[in-house]
């Protein structure tokens, strides 16, 4: 059985909320262009895009943990074009899935597994006669 102390699960929860927002963003720019001020298919792609992998880079945290670092650059990384998405977009909620996305990404890249206690003297018996 995992706990949490196995996972980065900060990490994990804000890089899919940011990512979330960040791919909304993008979805709402290709449902309804009048939102984009500039370059409306620029910014919707560059939402979908920087979303998806924000939400592959949360994924991959969640499900192959000790490779945080990896998992961490990549949130971190595909933040930042959302930048881009924010002058034109859902101006309200750039600034929140960016840095929603960008704290777990940090999050994930200073994210240090616990060390697990060492097994009991009676665990290491009951392992030895199964």
């Amino acid at each position: 059985m995992q706990t949490h102390r196995l996972k980065p699960v900060r990490a994990i929860l804000l890089s899919l909320a940011g990512g979330l927002v960040v791919l909304a963003s993008g979805v709402a720019g290709v449902y309804v262009p009048e939102l984009a001020v500039f370059a409306p298919a620029m910014l919707a792609a560059v939402g979908l895009i920087s979303g998806t992998f924000i939400l592959v880079g949360a994924l991959g945290l969640w499900m192959v943990p000790r490779r945080h670092m990896q998992w961490g650059l990549i949130v971190v990384l595909s933040s930042v074009p959302s930048l881009l998405i924010g002058g034109g977009l859902l101006g309200v909620l750039f600034p929140i899935g960016f840095m929603l996305s960008l704290v777990g990404g940090i999050l994930a890249l200073q994210w240090k597994p616990r060390p697990m206690a060492p097994p009991t003297l009676r665990a290491r018996r009951v392992a030895k006669t199964r």
